[in-house]
């Protein structure tokens, strides 16, 4: 009888033993699938695991990691709150409980989370790091622009903006802009806010007023401006971006601006745009696509006319009064992005771009790569043809753009780059230089 006992008992903590072994068999394919980044797998161990030891913290935490690489934050949250409940407060699990926060931009919690962590490990360099970021990102920043940073045909322009995280939920920016783009100048005050109801959801108000004008300078020779010229533009934008599924997110966008005329300062016009995009992670990932639609209503050059402006009318003769007539534009674009450790990259096909029948089609593509953990390139092209309508018909306009940014400190950024514009009259060149400053005040 004792040797029967001592057969089960000897065989209870074999099968005990290996129960537990397989467990962390398993534990540690997780882990090896997360850092690969095969999040699905490792979410469907983990799971299996979990249900059968509920109360591992260990297990938690990892699952709490999946679904924060993965961008979902509420699950992440939730499990990390699970492992502390389990296996009481740590500070790399409170260092993970603060960067979710974060990323949720719940920041009051997220600073204390990570003094938290600081309190039980003093020597935890990461948990300072990521308390002083995001001071830093809380409190007054200021950026400013000179040169040509967009990959677009400006050559010379000038923009400073300032902006504001200090409450949870709320971004804040303001600032005035100056470009000179060619046959005219531009001058631009705005002012937006982001209210983000979701971590990466968000409603979006955009206030703008630009301020056209079109010097004439015999040395450059540029052309008079067309006879519907805009003067004055104000602008008032809105704008909501709203996950509808974890691998789908939608924009849509309206914009009102009432221009007033060059050669007609007391008339003013009633534009309007509406766009959309539909942005779709596939299930390889780092694969996501898009689908995006625009259309606009604003005064047809060649139907509307200007007061004291001829436009098909005898020679000699002039418009009495303005008579705006409308037309309505619109487009059909795609787009792909790849995301995969340091490498991104994008592509865009867009067909009448700027909605005014200048251009047949456009191409934008761009890649970058993140070199270290402070330096990152880019480089973006720009391929436009020109329409029938326009009067470069069959022609090509071309863009190349090279960036480079590099974070020098936890406030400043800077960024450098040169641009190559290829256009049907002439070839250009432009530099630019981007100073970032995040100062920490205002909290």
């Amino acid at each position: 009888m004792k040797v029967i006992n001592f057969l089960l008992v000897a065989v209870a903590i074999f099968l005990f033993a290996g129960i537990v072994y397989a467990k962390d068999d398993s534990y540690t394919e997780a882990e090896m699938l997360f850092e690969a980044g095969d999040y699905a797998k490792a979410e469907n161990i983990l799971k299996k695991i979990i249900a059968s030891e509920p109360n591992n913290a260990r297990y938690c935490q990892l699952l709490g990691d999946v679904y924060r690489r993965t961008g979902r934050l509420d699950e992440a949250l939730a499990e990390y709150k699970k492992a502390k409940k389990i296996g009481g407060e740590n500070a790399e699990l409170l260092k993970k409980i603060g960067t979710t926060q974060k990323w949720m931009r719940n920041y009051d919690d997220a600073a204390a989370s990570y003094k938290q962590a600081l309190q039980l490990n003093p020597k935890n360099e990461e948990a300072k790091v990521d308390l002083e970021a995001l001071e830093l990102k809380r409190g007054l920043r200021l950026k400013a622009m000179a040169g040509g940073w967009e990959a677009d045909y400006t050559k010379e322009s000038y923009e400073a903006m300032l902006s504001y995280g200090g409450i949870d939920k709320l971004d804040l920016n303001a600032g005035y802009s100056y470009a000179d783009q060619v046959y005219y100048t531009r001058h631009k005050v705005y002012a937006n806010g982001y209210l983000f109801y979701n971590p990466n959801s968000y409603l979006k108000l955009n206030l703008a007023y630009k301020d056209y004008n079109y010097p004439v300078d015999p040395a450059v020779q540029k052309p008079n401006p067309d006879s519907n010229a805009y003067d004055i533009v104000p602008i008032i934008e809105l704008e909501v971006s709203h996950w509808l599924r974890k691998d789908l997110r939608g924009t849509l966008t309206y914009e009102y601006f009432r221009p007033s005329f060059f050669y007609d300062k007391d008339s003013t016009a009633d534009n309007q745009k509406v766009s959309a995009e539909l942005y779709y992670t596939t299930p390889l990932e780092y694969l996501r696509l898009k689908l995006m639609y625009a259309v606009l209503k604003d005064p047809d050059p060649k139907r509307t006319k200007i007061k004291g402006r001829g436009l098909n009318m005898p020679l000699g003769t002039t418009a009495p009064a303005t008579d705006i007539q409308y037309q309505t534009q619109s487009l059909l674009g795609v787009g792909a992005e790849y995301v995969r450790g340091k490498w991104n990259a994008e592509l865009k096909y867009l067909p009448n771009r700027d909605l005014d029948s200048s251009y047949k089609y456009s191409l934008f593509a761009g890649v970058g790569y993140e070199f270290t953990d402070k330096i990152t390139g880019r480089f973006d092209y720009v391929y436009d043809e020109y329409s029938s309508e326009s009067n470069y018909s069959g022609k090509t306009a071309k863009v190349y753009l090279a960036s480079v940014f590099y974070k020098l400190n936890p406030s400043i950024d800077l960024g450098v780059g040169y641009k190559f514009i290829n256009l049907p009259t002439q070839n250009d060149n432009a530099g630019f230089l981007t100073i970032a400053y995040k100062t920490g005040l205002g909290l």
